[in-house]
């Protein structure tokens, strides 16, 4: 049993050794660079396409970007193969990170030099929602946007630090509840589809550079705690030669004017630094806690049933820690 292992193993080494130093020497088959579309994809399209000709360039690898339609698209194209690195949001990448074999290999840097970033709760200033008291005084009162499940600030930090501390479960609290993308979700408290909605500190101060008016109609109701800046993530699978070729030029970006001009365009950034998993500690936490608190406050389950959820969220948290590492 052994030896056909064996056999198998060397028999696939050799069948992707060819393939593998073709892509090496940039003639092999396209790496594709996944993007979370914050916004939409034509405005995302725009702001990026330019660093990737750089990238291109820079690397001598045929590197091909895909602006992901949600975060969802962004993470099975991860898990797929069809993508093989790329940025997303932090619960998405530890999403990533139970499924597939991915890590983390660097982080965004703004061009202010923050840390981070918030996850906030907005209301129209003219809207019927003055504060955040009134807004969860009386359930199915006011209507709410909220992120896709896969994003940190649009839905793992307000779940974490503000609807489960109160036994809140949005999607049955507020009427109508909807979900979407940033952009959506600003969009529907805008039109007035929604009372409030959840936005962050970056999408905001986006807002205010392009559309000042439309900034300036939008009023915060609350505030999170700081949130680490989003990863970069890249498969195991690929080669050392490879990734070394990524790494060098995206920790190297950003040094001439018109690289800094790119990164500016590109959601303000400034350029990339490296990191590792362990940066996605803090989601790992957040999203245990949330889980926990909402098996125990399910009127619906009986004592055993919480007990068998509680080990198997417990079961989760270890691996998930310990891939981490």
């Amino acid at each position: 049993m052994r030896r056909q292992f064996l056999q198998r193993s060397l028999l696939a080494a050799a069948t992707l050794a060819p393939w593998l130093r073709a892509m090496a020497q940039g003639n092999g088959p396209a790496l594709n660079f996944v993007v979370i579309t914050t916004t939409t994809v034509e405005e995302t399209k725009a702001s990026w396409d330019p660093f990737f000709a750089d990238f291109r360039i820079g690397t001598g690898l045929d590197i091909q970007p895909y602006y992901a339609p949600s975060y969802s698209a962004a993470i099975e194209a991860l898990v797929s193969n069809r993508a093989q690195l790329g940025w997303l949001s932090s619960k998405a990448a530890l999403d990533c990170i139970e499924r597939a074999n991915v890590e983390v290999f660097g982080q965004l840097i703004d061009s202010s030099g923050s840390p981070g970033y918030r996850s906030i709760i907005i209301a129209r200033k003219d809207g019927p929602v003055g504060t955040l008291d009134q807004l969860l005084a009386k359930p199915r009162t006011y209507g709410f946007a909220m992120g896709e499940m896969s994003s940190t600030s649009g839905h793992a930090m307000p779940s974490y630090a503000l609807f489960v501390p109160r036994g809140i479960k949005p999607e049955e609290y507020f009427v109508p509840f909807i979900r979407g993308t940033h952009a959506q979700t600003m969009d529907a408290v805008l039109r007035g589809q929604v009372q409030a909605g959840t936005y962050n500190t970056e999408e905001l101060q986006r807002l205010k550079a392009t559309q000042p008016a439309r900034a300036a109609s939008l009023k915060v109701l609350w505030e999170s705690a700081l949130i680490p800046k989003d990863p970069l993530l890249w498969r195991k699978d690929l080669p050392l030669s490879v990734r070394n070729r990524l790494a060098a030029f995206l920790f190297g970006y950003g040094k001439t004017t018109m690289e800094k001009a790119k990164l500016k365009q590109m959601f303000d950034l400034a350029g990339f630094k490296p990191s590792s998993n362990q940066q996605l500690k803090f989601v790992l936490e957040i999203e245990d806690f949330k889980q926990r608190s909402e098996v125990l406050l399910d009127s619906r389950l009986t004592e055993a049933q919480k007990s068998e959820k509680l080990v198997d969220l417990r079961d989760r948290y270890t691996r998930l820690a310990r891939a981490l590492q």
